[in-house]
C-alpha cells in the first residue's frame, strides 16, 4: 500500500522563512526610516530654495541688491512672507499658516524663516517640527548658498543622516 502524499509545508520550514522575514525586517525598517527623512530634507531644502528666490525678487522690486540689504533699511514685519509673490496669504502651500508677525511659515513637518542671521551671517532657516530629529534646523547661506545643519543636541546624528555639513 502507498501513502498518499501529504501537501505542505513542515513546521521547520514556516519557521525558517519567519526567521528570513523577521531579518529581512529588522535591517530593513531603519533603513527605511532613514530614506523617509532623507525624502522630508529634501523637501524643506527645495522649499529653502524657494523662499530665498523669492525674497531675493522682492529685494530686487524696491531696488536693493539682497533681502538682507531690504530687511536692514525698511524691517522685516513689512516685507516678510505676505509681500513675496510666491507666498501671498491666498497662495500658501497646503497645511501651512503664517505666524509671527507673518514672518514664520509654518506647515505640518517644518517651520520656514526667510531671514536668520548667526553669527553675522543671513540665513533662510527650516526647523524640523516631529519627531524623529525635531529640532534640527537647516539653513541655507543667502551668501554662498550652501545648506547647513544644526542639532539641537551636539550627540544627535541628524547631520550625519541629511548628508550635511554643521552650522
Amino acid at each position: 500500500m502507498e501513502r498518499a502524499m501529504k501537501k505542505g509545508f513542515t513546521l521547520i520550514e514556516l519557521l525558517t522563512v519567519v526567521l528570513i522575514v523577521a531579518i529581512l525586517s529588522g535591517v530593513a525598517l531603519p533603513q527605511y526610516r532613514k530614506v523617509v527623512e532623507k525624502a522630508h530634507a529634501s523637501e524643506a531644502q527645495a522649499m529653502l530654495r524657494t523662499i530665498y528666490d523669492s525674497s531675493e525678487r522682492l529685494a530686487g522690486e524696491f531696488g536693493f541688491r539682497s533681502y538682507a540689504a531690504l530687511v536692514a533699511q525698511k524691517g522685516q514685519t513689512n516685507y516678510s512672507f505676505p509681500r513675496m509673490d510666491m507666498f501671498d496669504s491666498s497662495n500658501l502651500p497646503t497645511g501651512c499658516s503664517l505666524v509671527d508677525s507673518n514672518r514664520t511659515l509654518q506647515c505640518s513637518r517644518f517651520s520656514y524663516t526667510a531671514l536668520v542671521n548667526e553669527n553675522g551671517v543671513a540665513y533662510v532657516k527650516a526647523e524640523k517640527r516631529t519627531d524623529p530629529y525635531k529640532g534640527v534646523s537647516f539653513y541655507f547661506d543667502r551668501e554662498n548658498q550652501q545648506l547647513y545643519c544644526k542639532e539641537p543636541d551636539a550627540s544627535s546624528e541628524a547631520c550625519d543622516i541629511f548628508g550635511l555639513d554643521t552650522l
